[in-house]
């Protein structure tokens, strides 16, 4: 299972009590649960400064030091955005090769066609436009009808505190125009932790989800998808589950 840092874990389960920050005009925080008010708290991996003063009286009304509680979550945020990008992807091509190869067998091939497999080679700097493309462009079959998606796929070893960066800023915003470009829904699979052909969990996340691409492992649960099942592709709501 993945591993939540104990500090943030506990600071925030302060957020999510029974009371309401009126002057803060926040929403009220008591039917929520510790997740969501991890997410309300570091929405978008930016902790600002009402965020801070609403963790900083909800600890000191719980006898808590909420000077701890907020430098643990700058410290996480901090690592996560400083870690190169050659350890934030994959530990090296073979494992990046191996996790592509475990979301491929996701897609039942009697459904879906592989229509493109992004090879990533290059030298000297050059290399196929193709390769700034998502991993993987398939297509779902349903009788006559086709149905295009993309996939990217990373794999992490382990979270970076609290936080998990499934891409860099200019990733993110190459697969999104990319989405827009092509009218092809697009999706990141991420993979976290175990080992590539084998993940503990897994993650199939919309590139238009988020702005940033490093998020507060409560943002990301939603997007869980189980171990054992194959995907599939709603093409009304265009969601890959």
């Amino acid at each position: 299972m993945l591993a939540i840092s104990l500090i943030v874990f506990g600071a925030l389960s302060i957020v999510s009590g029974v009371w309401m920050i009126g002057q803060e005009k926040s929403p009220t925080l008591n039917q929520k649960s510790i997740e969501d008010a991890i997410a309300l708290a570091l929405k978008d991996a930016n902790l600002t400064s009402k965020e801070e003063n609403l963790i900083r009286d909800s600890a000191i009304q719980k006898g808590k030091d909420p000077e701890l509680i907020i430098q643990k979550i700058k410290e996480d945020l901090k690592a996560s955005e400083e870690e190169p990008e050659t350890e934030l992807i994959d530990v090296n091509a073979k494992a990046g090769l191996e996790f592509e190869k475990f979301v491929v067998k996701k897609f039942d091939p009697d459904f879906f066609i592989i229509k493109q497999w992004a090879g990533d080679k290059f030298v000297d700097g050059r290399y196929a436009e193709s390769t700034l493309d998502p991993d993987l462009q398939l297509e779902l079959k349903l009788g006559k009808e086709r149905y295009p998606i993309a996939v990217e796929c990373k794999w992490r070893s382990t979270t970076k505190g609290d936080f998990i960066r499934f891409a860099n800023d200019g990733q993110l915003e190459r697969y999104q125009t990319f989405e827009k470009k092509t009218n092809m829904p697009t999706f990141i699979a991420l993979g976290v932790g175990g080992s590539p052909s084998s993940p503990e969990a897994l993650y199939v996340i919309p590139v238009s989800a988020f702005n940033k691409p490093i998020q507060h492992i409560a943002n990301i649960r939603k997007f869980t998808k189980p171990l054992d099942k194959n995907f599939y592709f709603d093409k009304e709501k265009g969601e890959l589950r």
